[in-house]
């Protein structure tokens, strides 16, 4: 099992008041999974998906990755291993403005420091390509339209074929077109490199193309 997350609980503090945004959530994932969890807004999927790729920290339970603690581990520890597990799809893009779209795709790869400035060039235009993004390299965020926007960040995600890829919402700013192209992508990525792929969606296209299905509501696993 890749992924065992065991008895979580989320909460967050609004004014005086504690919103309980996860409550005893058990879920597996196995290697190569492409598993979408599914449920109304202020469901809990996102925080799910925050806690389990350590943008966010649960108070209780277990986050079990590859054998490993995740809530036993230090913040460093857990930055070092965002770098190497994770890539992730944001549904507001989170690109950095200042760059451009090739260095924004590039940004993971030098993080990793194995790889020479032309593998990196060769991994970055074909994944750009994939998308179908080529001719657009030097263009800034703000110069791309929102489903552009949306197919930087995804590349980004999928540059370096991490071995779990957390997407929330991504095809949420794409046409329908694009947005089959992507799945599509994703599931080949899936499929011929083994990456374990989580969404939170409220798509059906995604829910459609899915191998598994995990409902939640109120914070809690339907």
């Amino acid at each position: 099992m890749l992924l065992e997350v065991k008895n979580l609980f989320k909460t967050y503090v609004s004014g005086k008041l504690g919103v309980k945004a996860l409550r005893d959530v058990n879920v597996s994932l196995a290697k190569a999974e492409f598993t979408a969890i599914a449920g109304p807004s202020g469901s809990g999927k996102t925080t799910l998906l925050n806690c389990i790729g350590t943008i966010d920290r649960a108070e209780q339970g277990q986050i079990i990755l590859d054998g490993v603690d995740l809530m036993e581990k230090t913040r460093n520890e857990l930055a070092a291993l965002r770098k190497e597990y994770f890539g992730f799809i944001f549904q507001t893009y989170n690109l950095i403005p200042v760059l451009n779209v090739f260095e924004n795709v590039e940004m993971p790869l030098k993080l990793l420091r194995r790889l020479s400035q032309e593998e990196i060039q060769e991994k970055v235009l074909t994944m750009l390509a994939k998308v179908g993004l080529q001719g657009l390299e030097k263009r800034r965020p703000l110069e791309l339209s929102g489903g552009q926007q949306q197919r930087v960040s995804i590349a980004r995600a999928l540059v370096k074929h991490p071995k779990m890829v957390l997407a929330d919402e991504p095809t949420a700013n794409l046409d329908s077109k694009t947005g089959e192209e992507i799945v599509d992508l994703m599931k080949e990525l899936n499929q011929q490199e083994g990456s374990t792929f989580l969404f939170s969606t409220h798509d059906p296209l995604i829910m459609n193309h899915a191998k598994r299905l995990i409902k939640i509501r109120d914070g809690m696993i339907e």
